[in-house]
């Protein structure tokens, strides 16, 4: 292997610095190379407690006066298990994409930190536009540093970084990237074509292409509630397909519908309606999950899943729609809505506490006993029936009942967030369908009726 460039350990991230939480106390770096990032945290923060690890013994003698403890460990062979733990803050720089099994690392850190600890990394994007170039010109020569360094012997876009933050019980959240403004050359153009005949919009592309390297910030899914007593209920996931590799890249090799033993049906359909009577006429459970194609189930969901609706069957709360992320309404502020339940897209994690009176859920994933009442309507197309059906559920009984989960999905979503001109034909469809509401909230804004003209 080729030595390293002489000024490999002497840099400082200073984003991943910005990111590192001010009140951080007991801070393990992985990957610390001479100590810098560290000197300069406790410089800012002193009460700070820094620890590092690095391969190099060289660097690790330069970082020891900086740091309050350094050790020299290979982390493809370390038992992590034998450091003390109760670190409340680890940091990964660039250094994910050298291990040859970082998920194994990554579950060894969660049993090494507090129960509100965090991950701040930094982890090149190998979607970035000039890896794209190497790759179609066919000549994917490594260089000293970069993208394409050497070293690395893992490649991560944001959604495979996500995907093995989420399934070793982290979950991310893009706090800052480095960027470059790139050329509008010809290919790039013909790049961004290329997309958007997969159905990836232009913006999406560009944020993909340009983004050089992923600042990422991880908090912590209790894993405890996996060990709960109770009843476990059996699912099925109705999945519409329209792009057969968006759905085998996510809900098809979703760890927590294998560990579920979900039964997994495809179907293609021109409305959610008919597409979940499809699904629903071979489903083997009473539970049926229709989700979206470009939905990912990580490790641990399946079962949280399985046990929460267990809880709903012996509650007799099976009638009620499910989803997994939406609004209720905000008790310390009347008449307005705030968000219930848990996502990460590949932007944002929004985590929000479960709620028991939902009354907007978002379809990327949604929830129904076979002996509800609730039908989806199919005037709504593919827009808005998990509202409907929480109105549907609310006019029954006269309050509230939608049941917004504490399970953690990935929606791995290609989508710029612009609501297409269907949302807003679905949105008529839904005000005419209640005219005796003045407003629906929705997680795409309130519908408002359109106040009457004037004679």
């Amino acid at each position: 292997m080729s030595a390293v460039p002489a000024n490999y350990y002497d840099g400082l991230n200073q984003k991943l610095l910005d990111a590192i939480p001010p009140g951080a106390r007991k801070v393990l770096e992985l990957g610390c190379a001479n100590g810098r990032l560290g000197r300069r945290f406790k410089e800012l923060h002193p009460q700070a407690q820094w620890h590092g690890i690095d391969l190099s013994a060289e660097a690790v003698e330069t970082a020891r006066p900086h740091l309050d403890g350094v050790l020299q460990m290979d982390l493809d062979h370390a038992d992590l298990s034998e450091l003390e733990g109760g670190y409340d803050t680890i940091v990964i720089g660039d250094l994910l994409e050298h291990l040859r099994d970082p998920a194994k690392v990554l579950d060894a850190l969660y049993d090494l930190t507090a129960d509100d600890a965090k991950i701040v990394c930094c982890v090149p994007n190998m979607a970035h536009l000039s890896v794209v170039q190497r790759l179609i010109s066919g000549d994917m020569s490594y260089d000293p540093n970069g993208l394409l360094d050497q070293t690395h012997v893992r490649f991560f876009s944001p959604s495979s970084l996500y995907k093995l933050f989420l399934d070793s019980a982290w979950l991310p959240h893009l706090q800052d990237q480095y960027r470059f403004d790139l050329e509008r050359t010809p290919f790039l153009n013909h790049v961004v074509q290329a997309a958007q005949a997969l159905g990836i919009p232009a913006a999406t592309a560009m944020r993909n292409l340009d983004c050089y390297q992923m600042i990422v910030v991880c908090s912590k899914w209790p894993m405890q509630q996996l060990i709960k007593p109770g009843k476990r209920a059996q699912f099925s996931v109705i999945v519409p397909v329209n792009r057969i590799w968006q759905a085998e890249l996510n809900i098809a090799r979703s760890p927590g519908l294998m560990e579920a033993g979900a039964q997994l049906i495809l179907v293609e359909a021109a409305t959610a309606a008919e597409a979940y009577a499809k699904g629903a006429a071979q489903a083997k459970h009473a539970w049926r999950v229709m989700a979206h194609q470009d939905v990912y189930f990580p490790r641990g969901t399946g079962y949280a899943l399985a046990l929460q609706l267990g809880a709903l069957e012996e509650a007799g709360l099976n009638g009620a729609p499910v989803g997994f992320a939406g609004l209720e309404m905000d008790p310390e502020r009347p008449g307005q809505t705030r968000h219930a339940g848990m996502v990460v897209d590949r932007r944002h994690l929004m985590r929000n506490a479960p709620t028991q009176a939902g009354v907007s859920i978002d379809e990327l994933a949604v929830c129904l006993h076979a002996k509800t009442k609730l039908a989806i309507d199919p005037a709504l197309g593919w827009h808005l029936w998990g509202t409907d059906l929480c109105l549907q559920a609310e006019e029954r009984v006269g309050q509230p009942i939608a049941q917004i989960l504490d399970v953690p999905l990935f929606h791995n979503s290609v989508g710029d967030y612009v609501v297409p001109p269907e949302f807003h034909d679905s949105a008529r469809v839904l005000l005419n369908k209640y005219p005796h509401r003045h407003r629906v909230p929705t997680l795409c804004g309130d519908l408002v009726r359109p106040a009457a003209k004037a004679a």
